[in-house]
């Protein structure tokens, strides 16, 4: 029972606030099913080392949300039934029906009535509202590359967040996003904190094909240190650079932004690779020492993007999403 009702009393949200997400969560899931009995105030309270107003007021909320219904004498029950697919279909026919009979009583003919149809759609497009897509990923370099990319589709708000944030705090993005792209590294850990896997995408990585050649084009035997903003970029370009090229000698990955600049490790190097948008990571005294190794040696910039099948399986998810369907 614990789990269902899991509070983090060190996050910084608001108790109350995460009990109303988690509940919700577990009821729109599936979880918690509808006509299942919530513990009462007190034992709710009791169980997790609340006052019983903080636990008053979250089922307060959902009770205004038409998720629980509180009952005199008897307690707090779920009271939220999933829609089936089959039964949507069912009531928009019927209301398709009849919007059809009040024009044909005004008589309009079939090709009025779909041309003013095609129009009001278009219209509807034109105004709908953004589907919210969040993007999980474990270090900052690739999360800022995927979300710059995902930004040219259409009719979408990319949110980003960090593996580790998800960890903390994942009802929000549960509830409140319509889709959830994460890498298939990742995917499996995703799946388990969402609950479910119908909001998830997931997708595969690989170099943006106009940076291989450089890698490729790497001397024999040449010393590479490699340069980031986080360690798990900085494996990630080290496992790129083998996978190009295994005649290179890679230094350990080393972070950007320290105050003492670069260190020793251009003096040692031949090369370095580093993230596409480095300049974003460095100090200053980094970024000078960087600009004056470049003038004699090479400064490979590497940005990672979505597969083309991948990017095209996420596309028509959301496309679905847009159009009602069920992903």
């Amino acid at each position: 029972m614990s789990e269902l009702y899991h509070i983090d009393f060190v996050e910084g949200v608001p108790v109350y606030r995460q009990l109303v997400d988690r509940i919700r969560a577990n009821i729109k899931s599936g979880v918690m099913e509808n006509g299942m009995q919530l513990p009462t105030v007190r034992d709710l309270a009791g169980q997790l080392g609340l006052a019983l107003g903080t636990v008053k007021r979250a089922y307060d909320e959902l009770g205004k949300e038409g998720l629980v219904q509180q009952v005199q004498g008897r307690g707090t029950f779920v009271s939220y039934r999933h829609v089936d697919s089959e039964s949507r279909k069912e009531r928009a026919m019927s209301a398709i029906d009849e919007m059809l009979q009040v024009l044909e009583e005004m008589n309009f003919s079939m090709t009025e009535t779909r041309i003013y149809l095609d129009l009001k759609l278009r219209q509807r497009e034109m105004v709908q509202e953004n589907l919210k897509v969040a993007l999980v990923e474990c270090n900052p370099e690739v999360l800022s590359q995927v979300a710059d990319q995902l930004r040219a589709i259409p009719g979408i708000d990319i949110f980003t967040y960090l593996l580790e944030e998800m960890r903390r705090y994942p009802y929000h993005l549960s509830e409140e996003m319509d889709l959830v792209v994460t890498t298939m590294i990742h995917a499996e850990e995703v799946e388990q904190l969402l609950g479910s896997h119908r909001k998830m995408a997931r997708i595969a990585l690989r170099l943006q094909p106009r940076y291989v050649g450089q890698i490729v084009k790497l001397p024999d035997d040449a010393a590479v240190a490699v340069l980031c903003g986080s360690l798990r970029y900085g494996d990630l370009l080290a496992q790129t650079c083998l996978t190009y090229t295994d005649r290179v000698c890679l230094l350990p990955p080393r972070l950007l932004g320290n105050a003492e600049g670069c260190g020793t490790v251009l003096d040692e190097a031949d090369a370095v690779v580093l993230p596409e948008n480095f300049e974003k990571y460095c100090t200053a005294r980094e970024l000078e020492q960087l600009r004056a190794f470049a003038e004699t040696a090479p400064l490979l910039r590497c940005a990672h993007q979505i597969d083309e099948g991948s990017l095209m399986y996420v596309e028509d998810k959301i496309q679905r999403l847009r159009a009602g369907q069920k992903i």
